[in-house]
């Protein structure tokens, strides 16, 4: 089977436990015959070569962009990369439409990830809150007539075909994947059929986890936060969650990392007027290596996210045999069962993170059940073998379900 991947940034060889990277690798070590499609960036060193190889003898080739046209990438795809099947991630992809359009007229099947639709600022009103007010499905253009009718009543027409262009596909593919059952539940309302949709997760790079973990009884009470220093991580939540669980484990200590320390202000400002300031430590990027020293250390993760699109530090920390502490939301819930592999407070509940924190770090017998059971789960359902495997059933069944005139298209007769 000959699979085109096409993407954004998910081949930089700097990062290879990018969910791309990982699929393609794990379908390569089962046969397939494997190449990628991505932008061209001089901005990043692992985006500015035009053609390079990766592990696994994946091809991975990049092209400029202008607007949502990429010439080389599309001349690749009617020429020497023509695929059986392509998988198409991230649905603001700028190489989307064109690639959709295309698998259409040559009638190869597509398949679509999304990667979180609440990251859609055309959905939602506020990316970093989107579950605070009501999802604007009918602002989401995916036909001509729609375009055509937010033109006639004064859209912004640049951002008006900007919104078409990136939801267009959506109707196009052959089939879309969701990595939770809720994002499955928003397509629907959007207008996508559900038999059009499958629920599986992005797979997550666990083989450096596979040591046995310290036991969480003998680790220091040690909270740590994993994300980004922005609002819909909830790292303000924490933050404000601080003095209670100080109150009751006056030895407790925070660590927050993140690549984007955005928040940094914000964060140190909540902590110096509650007067904690010197229990927390803010780090930035960290290696690998480092993160899982990290997990390693700490009692329990704190993840008091608005909205996850996924939540692989959840799946990182479990498989490090950390016990979680996450907000009952998408998609988060999904990966988080309540008292059973980790505990689950609800939206925006700064007494109730703070409870079930203090709960963990006095309760090690607890944590231990709990993040035990995540453990055996995560490696069950998240390996990259796992997913490749579905994966492949997916793509066969879609590449036989093809019309016969869909056939010849896609072999060029």
């Amino acid at each position: 089977m000959r699979i085109l991947i096409v993407t954004t940034y998910g081949f930089d060889a700097a990062f290879p436990s990018r969910p791309e990277q990982l699929q393609a690798r794990a379908l390569a070590a089962r046969g397939c015959t494997v190449i990628a499609h991505e932008y061209l960036d001089y901005r990043y060193p692992g985006q500015s070569s035009r053609h390079e190889w990766l592990p696994g003898a994946i091809p991975i080739h990049r092209a400029i962009t202008l607007g949502f046209f990429a010439p080389e990438s599309l001349l690749r795809l009617h020429g020497l990369d023509r695929p059986d099947i392509i998988h198409l991630h991230h649905l603001r992809n700028l190489l989307g439409f064109q690639t959709a359009l295309a698998a259409r007229r040559l009638g190869i099947p597509t398949v679509l990830t999304i990667h979180g639709l609440l990251h859609d600022g055309d959905l939602v009103v506020d990316r970093e809150r989107p579950l605070e007010a009501p999802l604007r499905y009918h602002n989401v253009l995916t036909t001509p007539k729609q375009l055509a009718t937010q033109l006639v009543r004064g859209a912004h027409p640049r951002r008006a075909v900007r919104n078409y262009l990136i939801h267009a596909p959506l109707h196009w593919v052959s089939h879309i994947v969701a990595l939770s059952r809720a994002e499955r539940d928003f397509l629907v309302r959007l207008g996508i059929d559900p038999q059009r949709v499958s629920v599986l997760p992005n797979a997550v790079d666990l083989q450096a986890y596979r040591t046995t973990p310290p036991p969480v009884a003998n680790r220091p009470p040690l909270a740590l936060f994993i994300g980004q220093l922005v609002p819909r991580k909830g790292y303000d939540l924490l933050a404000r969650a601080i003095p209670a669980v100080l109150k009751a484990t006056p030895e407790a200590r925070f660590v927050f990392v993140g690549h984007n320390r955005s928040g940094e202000a914000e964060l140190r400002r909540i902590a110096a007027e509650s007067g904690v300031a010197d229990r927390l430590e803010i780090v930035g990027r960290v290696s690998e290596t480092e993160k899982i020293r990290l997990l390693h250390q700490a009692a329990v993760l704190a993840a008091p996210s608005r909205y996850e699109g996924f939540g692989i530090p959840l799946i990182e920390a479990l498989a490090a045999g950390t016990p979680v502490v996450t907000t009952d939301v998408v998609a988060g819930n999904e990966i988080i069962e309540h008292e059973r592999t980790g505990l689950l407070v609800p939206y925006g509940d700064v007494a109730a993170l703070a409870d079930a924190l203090t709960r963990l770090l006095n309760d090690r017998a607890l944590g231990a059940r709990l993040a035990a059971a995540g453990r055996t789960e995560v490696f069950a359902r998240y390996s990259a073998d796992v997913l490749a495997m579905h994966l492949e059933m997916l793509y066969a069944r879609l590449i036989t379900s093809q019309t016969p005139q869909q056939a010849r298209g896609a072999s060029g007769d």
